[in-house]
């Protein structure tokens, strides 16, 4: 069932999301049932769809870690191709000017909203 996006959708409690940690959600995105994450980054909640530029597989495909050992980048389990967690951009060569799809999201009173026009939550 997805919910209609008019008005801010909420997605969880904002301490659903650790500082970099993850929370997982599934949305319907331009038509298609996709993976969504949220990160949370020096005490701000990003969204992206958890899809890796470099191969379509998630981020945290082969481990729950979704930030490098450093805690600076988000990093895909499988090669290891780390993200900038602010913008979503590629910090890796091989996918050099490439980067994640974000998702308008916003932390109102202990809530993470949904904003994204493109997307829908999915129950």
């Amino acid at each position: 069932m997805s919910v209609k996006a008019k008005h801010p959708t909420p997605i969880c409690a904002a301490s659903d999301v650790a500082d970099l940690g993850k929370y997982v959600f599934t949305v319907d995105y331009r038509g298609q049932r996709r993976e969504a994450i949220l990160v949370r980054f020096q005490g701000v909640v990003y969204g992206y769809l958890n899809q890796c530029v470099h191969m379509p597989r998630a981020l945290d495909c082969e481990a729950s870690q979704i930030f490098d050992e450093s805690g600076r980048y988000i990093q895909c389990s499988m090669h290891s191709i780390c993200y900038d967690p602010v913008t979503g951009v590629s910090m890796s060569q091989l996918c050099e000017g490439k980067k994640l799809t974000a998702l308008k999201v916003s932390e109102i009173d202990g809530v993470v909203y949904l904003l994204e026009k493109r997307a829908q939550l999915l129950a």
